[in-house]
């Protein structure tokens, strides 16, 4: 049963990112011709090369591991609770993905994803204890 959790001592943990609604997201420069008058333009995820979607769902298995060890809120309850099993699950599932991409992303991404991997499982540790 998740637990409630202080967030005061926690390192690192990021503020939850706005999610895209349904099952398309803007493309760059879609604020811009928004300002133009032309609206942005969704894109279907199914028309992103499959690195940009595993990308995207890094950020999305981070975000579910930070929520599961308590340090942001469940952006649907707005509670912050403690679900180990699901951080846990969420790293490893981080972690695997990570591996797949390693090699076929930039040098300055490639170390972004490696340090926020670092962070949830140093996070992780700090919170179950062990």
């Amino acid at each position: 049963m998740p637990e409630r959790t202080d967030e005061s001592s926690e390192r690192a943990a990021p503020q939850p990112e706005p999610e895209p609604e349904g099952a398309s997201i803007e493309p760059e420069g879609a604020a811009s011709e928004a300002a133009k008058g032309g609206g942005p333009q969704a894109v279907p995820l199914s028309a992103l090369p499959a690195s940009d979607l595993l990308a995207t769902f890094l950020n999305l298995m981070a975000m579910k591991a930070w929520e599961g060890m308590g340090l942001v809120p469940n952006p649907m309850s707005g509670k912050t609770e403690k679900n180990l099993e699901d951080a846990r699950l969420a790293i490893d599932a981080y972690a695997a993905v990570f591996e797949l991409l390693r090699l076929r992303v930039a040098e300055g991404e490639r170390r972004d994803l490696e340090n926020a991997l670092t962070m949830l499982r140093v996070n992780f540790v700090d919170k179950s204890g062990g």
